[in-house]
């Protein structure tokens, strides 16, 4: 199976770290923010990886080059529509997809190779979102895309505006080529525009789509400067740790107890 990496944004909510470099690229404790996903996948063993790419799309296949030196092969989808929503990067990349599902994930939010193994341990090949029934740092709740998750582990509604939720979608997908002809579809009705929620939308009323719960395992969208400083404030003390640095033992031991829903934190 493969992964594919949505790239394309300008990230103007991160200016003026976003005026001259794309956000993938924005470090986070020194590494750049796409880095902490690609190593994700490679732990979980999918290692051939999309990167849909827009905004100063260049400097990101620069930096990545063929994704040898985290373990993965990169191809590279350029979409020209970025700013007409995140869905146009599904088109984007559908020729290097063929007819497949594939493992989609968001560049600008961090996660835990724990949460793609969650996903991919269910076993089941259908059209899934990872949601989150905890989340409570504001990177996850702030602005954030809520569903409600029904008795049959189904969602049934999707969306930043709901007023009754029992979940957080955490922009992780398991999709099956059911996607692509309603991104067309969404794209040729609305003037080339589609998000990947209004997708979603489509694909519930349609097909169906499951939930995956994967709350527990770390994951947090890096979308503001905020965002960037309550992060790197959250991973500083395990850098300082693996820099063998004195740490207060309640800050290890808080740490301890992370590490197994971390994966890549021995990297960090």
């Amino acid at each position: 199976m493969k992964g594919v990496i949505l790239a394309a944004g300008d990230g103007t909510r991160l200016a003026p770290l976003t005026n001259n470099r794309p956000k993938p690229l924005v470090p986070v404790l020194g590494r750049p923010l796409i880095e902490y996903t690609l190593n994700s996948f490679a732990q979980v063993g999918i290692r051939e990886l999309i990167i849909v790419i827009g905004y100063r799309g260049e400097m990101i296949a620069k930096e990545i080059g063929d994704g040898s030196r985290y373990g993965v092969k990169v191809s590279y989808a350029p979409n020209p529509h970025y700013k007409g929503g995140n869905g146009t990067s599904i088109h984007a990349a559908r020729p290097l997809l063929a007819d497949e599902a594939f493992v989609l994930a968001m560049a600008d939010h961090m996660i835990a190779s724990s949460l793609l193994k969650k996903l991919l341990d269910k076993g089941e090949i259908d059209d899934t979102l990872c949601v989150d029934r905890t989340a409570k740092a504001p990177p996850q709740v702030k602005d954030a895309t809520k569903v409600w998750v029904n008795d049959a582990g189904l969602i049934t509604q999707i969306g930043k505006e709901l007023e009754h939720w029992n979940a957080i979608d955490t922009g992780v997908f398991l999709f099956t080529p059911r996607i692509f002809p309603i991104v067309a579809d969404l794209m040729e009705k609305h003037n080339g525009c589609c998000s990947v929620t209004d997708a979603v939308r489509r694909l519930i009323r349609q097909k169906g789509m499951r939930a995956c719960d994967v709350s527990g395992a770390f994951w947090m969208d890096v979308d503001t400067l905020a965002d960037l400083q309550y992060v790197e404030r959250l991973l500083r003390p395990l850098k300082n740790d693996r820099a063998g640095r004195y740490i207060p033992w309640e800050v290890q031991r808080q740490w301890r107890e992370k590490q197994a829903t971390m994966g890549w934190f021995q990297d960090i």
